[in-house]
């Protein structure tokens, strides 16, 4: 049985993968904005990731030694970083505190989160580092540059922290997904077709972070990419 920390677990592809880990019988720490009710052998934390100094205090409580919720000792020894929103349209139309506020939640965020936990997860005899990316980690897109800046720099941090932390038996992977049916899409002008192969469903990415968990000790599994069977996207009416 694992303990693991799952951010932005409160809706969509965070939570799909927190209720897989809870049949699995995995303790799970959800860390988001808000709390899921009546959620049963759930430990959640309310944060918001996009301030950076509540970031880093939150981290530094979870690595803590005698960390606790409810009254029983967790000891973190995985993280699925998968808290992050999307803004999309021409950079000259992005103000500063737009690009600073993108850039926070999706790259800087799970990295000041990570900073301060990594050294706990490495005195665990496994532990897995997974980042829930976006195929704008792979290929960037029309009015997708602040998007795909956060997320080809984390892709990037994905591969250096697996060589860095290989030596501990800490497992790194990134996993890119297509456009996902969820919520994401909520305040933006286009989302994916209305056919069930034009989008992915949580379920398929929380299925690709559960094989990264399960690899074997000497695999690493680096990166998983996954997609839609067909690529629609259409524009929201006005």
């Amino acid at each position: 049985m694992r303990t693991i920390l799952v951010t932005g677990h409160s809706k969509g592809i965070g939570k799909a993968i927190a209720e897989k880990l809870l049949q699995q019988g995995h303790k799970v720490v959800g860390v988001s904005r808000n709390k899921i009710p009546d959620a049963a052998n759930l430990f959640q934390l309310t944060a918001d990731l996009n301030d950076l100094s509540a970031t880093h205090a939150l981290a530094k409580s979870i690595s803590n030694p005698g960390f606790s919720l409810d009254e029983q000792a967790l000891a973190i020894d995985a993280v699925v970083s998968n808290a992050g929103s999307g803004q999309f349209g021409a950079l000259e139309n992005f103000s500063q505190a737009q690009i600073e506020a993108n850039i926070n939640l999706n790259l800087i965020s799970p990295l000041v989160l990570l900073s301060t936990l990594i050294p706990t997860l490495k005195k665990h005899a496994r532990s897995d580092i997974i980042f829930i990316a976006s195929e704008s980690a792979v290929q960037g897109g029309r009015y997708g540059s602040v998007y795909s800046a956060a997320k080809f720099g984390l892709r990037g941090a994905a591969q250096s922290l697996r060589a860095e932390c290989a030596s501990a038996n800490c497992h790194v992977g990134i996993i890119n997904p297509g456009m996902v049916r969820t919520d994401f899409f909520s305040n933006l002008s286009f989302e994916p077709g209305e056919a069930d192969q034009h989008a992915l469903h949580v379920l398929d990415v929380a299925s690709a972070a559960l094989t990264l968990l399960h690899s074997a000790d000497n695999a690493v599994i680096e990166e998983i990419n996954v997609s839609p069977l067909q690529h629609v996207v259409r524009k929201k009416s006005q």
